[in-house]
């Protein structure tokens, strides 16, 4: 199965008061570019689409003009978009259903039903166009983890972190009678990461070790790190996609997404395309 893995798209984010609706559109017309030319399985947004939960007209027109345009790149690609923690998650679903016909799946919250969790709700199956399943996504977005929902009340902590996460991983895998891979969808900071770009936020930020996210995917796409890198520890097998370009001048480093290609059992194979800014952001040396 081959990904494309994105994140961090924080469309609609100003910049001391500059808008940079171009550069966002510019990014936006690159990843549509790299969809025609790799004509992937399916397109990964792991979380922060917009930069604020409720974002402009403009910005949501751009949103839509351009999953569009990403769709007319790749029809048979599925696109699965899971909200970050600056998404609202009401407003990013709530057209979720029409999004569907453009084989683009939206899990905005964590869905219950009689006060579990509905995991059903959580795996997307990956098909191509002949309708074979190639792979299962267990698509987890933003949760605070003191918000994660009790499926075994006997379980607090991060032990109820590592079972939320677990269950979804098993169910996924019990369900995986033709033995395709198991991805990963979260958007949270794990222990260990590179963190540049953060400096200001890092006390709004909680790290957990990555272990508390489970066993039994074969790739774990993630977001909210902003800085493109694979996850230590994970052998290769997790990866912070990154923002597409620079949030903030902190993030003087190159910006891509990540084409991944995934087998059942094996190491992925991840190749990065770069994406270029129009309008770089240059932080001058101090005098």
């Amino acid at each position: 199965m081959k990904l494309l893995h994105t994140a961090d798209w924080h469309l609609g984010q100003a910049l001391h008061g500059f808008d940079r609706r171009r550069e966002q559109a510019d990014f936006l017309g690159q990843i549509a570019d790299i969809v025609r030319e790799e004509q992937p399985d399916a397109m990964l947004i792991s979380g922060d689409v917009f930069n604020q939960s409720n974002p402009s007209a403009a910005t949501l027109k751009l949103y839509v003009d351009s999953m569009l345009e990403i769709h007319q790149a790749c029809p048979t690609m599925n696109v699965i978009v899971t909200a970050g923690n600056h998404d609202s998650p009401s407003r990013l679903s709530a057209d979720g259903e029409l999004w569907k016909y453009f084989k683009v799946h939206v899990i905005g919250r964590v869905e219950t039903r009689d006060g579990k969790v509905d995991a059903a709700r959580h795996l997307i199956e990956v098909k191509d166009k002949e309708g074979q399943t190639l792979g299962v996504v267990v698509a987890v977005p933003y949760i605070h983890p003191q918000n994660i929902p009790d499926i075994d009340s006997s379980s607090v902590g991060d032990a109820r972190i590592k079972h939320f996460f677990q269950s979804l991983l098993d169910r996924a895998n019990e369900q995986n009678s033709t033995s395709v891979p198991i991805v990963l969808m979260a958007h949270l900071a794990v222990s260990g990461s590179d963190r540049t770009g953060h400096d200001k936020s890092l006390a709004d930020m909680e790290f957990y070790p990555l272990e508390l996210l489970g066993q039994g995917y074969d790739y774990l796409a993630m977001g909210h790190i902003h800085r493109p890198q694979e996850i230590p520890g994970s052998a290769g097998r997790a990866r912070y996609a990154g923002t597409p370009v620079a949030v903030s001048f902190n993030e003087d480093y190159p910006h891509s997404v990540a084409i991944v290609d995934v087998e059942k059992g094996r190491t992925p194979v991840t190749r990065l395309r770069e994406i270029t800014n129009p309008i770089p952001l240059i932080p001058l040396p101090p005098a």
